[in-house]
């Protein structure tokens, strides 16, 4: 228990150095895990990587917005410490440089506008222009006096078999989260991933809808098509229903031995994300549907980012995240639609999947 409690600390003081000095850092607990990992660089060694560029056989950490090109990609080329075996000494410095900061324009929709924006993708459903869009919204509070170090450790605390991260990159912003979305984990033998997706209350006895069943199985044809596409022949393995905070979702692993796949995985990345978990499908028309109809940006939202050691890279799907400065905190949530979605049962999922973060803040049950 000692140990636990110096490491919470150790890496406490490390959130409120790296915001103090302005410099980039990141923490995170690994899904099943006990411990937690930090890592911080100076300002001038964040690398901006170009689209479709990512770091193989490398360490640091990743973190990719949801549209590249839109915004960019940081790779932080740090060794990733355990919390316990962070020096606070070396934490104390100014930042020699900042990035330049990014104008953030959140946009809440009500629920009327919100019914309008499902009808919208539901009606381009009805004509066939798509089969499937996910459909984010944001919700803005004014920020409790809670520290980031608090809301990430109580996100740890809640949700063990979460993804769990912190991430600061000053002048783009911090961004926290629990996300039960896994993008790639590839070891350099096999390489998984899932296709997750369909919601409802954790723990309901009954049987799936059709319209999550569906919706759920456009993302595993569709990862499994990437796949096939690129020569690899996926191993598919059985779907079942996953929690994740106060709801459940339908998943299928999915995974192959790497073989040919070593050295690719930018290629794979790049063909891979946004999944139709995320974004849609077909993947080019959804996207063009979610930026007509969304008032807001979703930045590092729907992203994806993780640590990567080595050969072992583990990325996870930025969800169940939010975004967060000294006056206030913005949830993004979201979900799929098809073309049986009903607006309010829709505002419902997205309602319930805030929860997983409203549930963690001051004020909230």
């Amino acid at each position: 228990m000692a140990k636990e409690v110096d490491s919470i600390h150790l890496l406490s003081c490390a959130i409120e150095a790296s915001l103090g000095n302005d410099f980039p850092a990141f923490a995170f607990r690994l899904p099943g895990e006990d411990g937690f990992y930090w890592g911080a660089c100076e300002p001038d060694r964040l690398m901006t990587l170009a689209d479709g560029v990512f770091p193989e056989r490398q360490e640091g950490f990743f973190f990719a917005p949801f549209e590249e090109g839109e915004l960019p990609c940081f790779f932080f080329p740090v060794k990733i410490q355990r919390a316990e075996e962070i020096s606070l000494e070396a934490l104390n410095y100014e930042a020699g440089q900042t990035l330049a900061n990014l104008e953030i324009k959140p946009v809440d929709s009500s629920f009327e506008q919100y019914e309008k924006q499902v009808n919208t993708l539901v009606a381009a459903m009805s004509r066939k222009e798509i089969k499937k869009a996910v459909l984010s919204r944001t919700v803005t509070l004014n920020r409790p006096v809670v520290s980031d170090g608090q809301l990430f450790f109580r996100l740890a605390a809640k949700y063990d078999s979460a993804f769990v991260s912190w991430v600061n990159v000053p002048g783009v912003g911090q961004w926290i989260g629990a996300t039960p979305e896994t993008l790639l984990d590839c070891d350099g033998v096999s390489l998984t991933t899932m296709a997750l997706a369909g919601t409802r209350k954790a723990g309901a006895k009954e049987p799936w809808r059709q319209k999550e069943q569906e919706e759920q199985q456009i993302v595993t044809d569709y990862i499994s098509k990437v796949f096939r596409d690129k020569g690899l022949e996926p191993i598919i393995g059985e779907r079942f229903s996953r929690k994740a905070g106060q709801v459940e979702h339908l998943c299928t692993p999915i995974s192959l031995k790497v073989g040919s796949a070593n050295g690719r995985l930018a290629e794979i990345l790049s063909a891979l994300h946004p999944t139709p978990a995320v974004g849609g499908y077909p993947k080019e028309l959804a996207m063009e549907w979610i930026r007509r109809v969304e008032p807001h940006e979703r930045r590092y939202y729907g992203g994806y980012l993780g640590p990567m050691f080595g050969e072992h890279v583990r990325l996870f799907v930025n969800l169940r995240c939010m975004e967060v400065d000294d006056s206030r905190l913005r949830l993004y949530v979201g979900g799929g639609l098809t073309d049986k979605s009903d607006p309010e049962s829709e505002w419902k999922e997205t309602e319930a999947k805030a929860q997983t973060l409203l549930s963690i803040i001051n004020g909230y049950k």
